[in-house]
């Protein structure tokens, strides 16, 4: 092969004989992709061994690593939590013969493995008794069962120890949300079981509504993270939220009144935004007037006020009492009252130029206007 010039990924065989992808059948590529599995969990067995073996040894010792699974971090690359997991877990299968076996043979995969290790670790001598039921139990049941029939195990074999793991849960939660690079936001955490039921059942009230409109064509994971910012909003939107520097909390942008009414982008402190988008916001928003010099900086500034009054908003809960966009049911006090033309643009904050919509639909009629018109 000529240097600089890659293999098509559906021709290429591997070293070990197996055939090029192209001429695989679909069952085939099942079958392959099923003993490449079990072949993977034959290695990771063997490597548990091989770590077992040069602690016994006492390689990483002579090595001069202060522990097995420091040694492991630079003989493989990997993460420290990754590696004191896999010496961890080849240390409990010294003690585990049932499903050292299973794991060898590739019935069992790494993580069923690992859901095992942990519970001999709570509770070595029942687990002694009971592991041939629980490997039986690792190999037929479903991914989403199996966990839940070991924490049954579990609770059954050493209460107090399942108790303290609920409470040890508990002191682990924690939630990081930070700006990317790519002008997104990611959200990363892991919650205790009574704070998660809370949750989901919170997102799938939003998320998961028994009868989703045909037209909605997001993912469940798109309806998910809608959920999550509808939750927030209202939040935001109440009024016994908790006063930060003398306000309640609320999103603001700084814009001029020609910007507003022009194309482009806003800057928030997570990124940027779409004029469009900061159009909707302004469709229902409260407004103060700030009175700038000409460096920009500002010197006076007026009255907060809602751009749709408290005795229109009223009447407009009493004209559409729900999302006006057809066949959605959302009430009107989860709804925004949208400009049919903008007040950017001169249109007039009355009644007859509003109209009550959904915040999923609000945005629609937004992106809706801000593409170009074809001809």
């Amino acid at each position: 092969m000529s240097a600089g010039i890659l293999p098509d990924a559906h021709s290429v065989s591997a070293d070990d004989g197996s055939l090029p992808l192209s001429v695989l059948s679909d069952r085939g590529i099942v079958d392959e992709l099923r003993g490449v599995h079990r072949r993977v969990a034959h290695l990771q067995a063997r490597a548990a061994d091989l770590i077992n073996e040069a602690a016994r040894r006492g390689i990483p010792v002579m090595e001069g690593f202060g522990s097995t699974a420091g040694w492991l971090m630079a003989l493989t690359g990997e993460p420290a939590a990754v590696c004191r997991s896999r010496v961890q877990v080849a240390r409990a299968l010294r003690q585990m013969p049932e499903t050292r076996q299973a794991f060898a043979s590739g019935e069992l995969p790494e993580p069923r493995v690992r859901l095992l290790a942990a519970a001999f670790e709570s509770a070595p001598a029942v687990f002694a008794r009971d592991e041939l039921v629980l490997v039986e139990q690792a190999r037929s049941l479903s991914a989403r069962v199996f966990p839940l029939a070991v924490a049954h195990w579990r609770r059954l074999a050493d209460p107090d120890g399942a108790l303290a793991d609920a409470e040890r849960a508990f002191e682990r939660r924690r939630l990081h949300v930070s700006a990317t690079w790519g002008g997104m936001v990611r959200l990363d955490g892991d919650l205790d079981a009574e704070s998660g039921a809370v949750v989901i059942t919170a997102l799938g009230s939003l998320a998961e509504p028994q009868a989703l409109a045909p037209e909605d064509g997001r993912t469940p994971a798109q309806r998910r993270a809608d959920a999550l910012v509808e939750i927030c909003r209202r939040h935001l939107d109440t009024s016994d939220r908790p006063r930060i520097g003398g306000e309640r909390p609320h999103l603001m942008v700084t814009i001029s009144a020609a910007e507003l009414a022009g194309a482009g982008l806003a800057d928030l402190d997570a990124g940027p935004v779409s004029l469009e988008t900061v159009r909707r916001w302004a469709c229902d928003a409260a407004v103060t007037a700030l009175i700038t010099g000409p460096d920009g900086r500002p010197l006076r500034a007026g009255r907060r006020s809602r751009v749709i009054p408290p005795s229109l908003r009223r009447a407009l809960h009493q004209r559409d009492q729900y999302c006006s966009h057809p066949g959605c049911s959302v009430p009107a006090r989860s709804c925004d009252a949208h400009h049919i033309h903008h007040w950017a643009h001169g249109g007039k904050t009355e009644a007859a130029n509003l109209q009550l919509l959904c915040r999923r639909h609000h945005r629609m009629v937004h992106e809706r206007s801000s593409r170009p018109q074809r001809e």
